[in-house]
């Protein structure tokens, strides 16, 4: 994650439409714990979860992913939202 989240192609994104959250893998809290239990073969740190406004899992992956699949992946969640919110 720390040599994907800054890029001039990911940061705006995550700054504009996400709010990040970090929690101790060895220690999770339990609200973490319920989403990653939503997170199919999650073997591999890291753990990237997203989560709505109410707390319900949307999405997220296990282990280092490209620059392209993040892209991807937040650009559904950005655009299943705006589509949830009429916009």
């Amino acid at each position: 994650m720390q040599g994907v989240v800054p890029r001039p192609d990911i940061a705006p994104k995550l700054q504009e439409h996400f709010v990040a959250l970090a929690s101790d893998a060895d220690d999770p809290e339990q609200p973490v714990l319920d989403l990653a239990l939503e997170l199919e073969d999650a073997m591999m740190l890291p753990f990237v979860l997203f989560a709505d406004a109410d707390g319900e899992f949307v999405g997220g992956y296990s282990g280092v992913v490209t620059p392209p699949y993040l892209i991807k992946l937040l650009d559904e969640l950005i655009a299943r939202r705006a589509k949830s919110s009429g916009g």
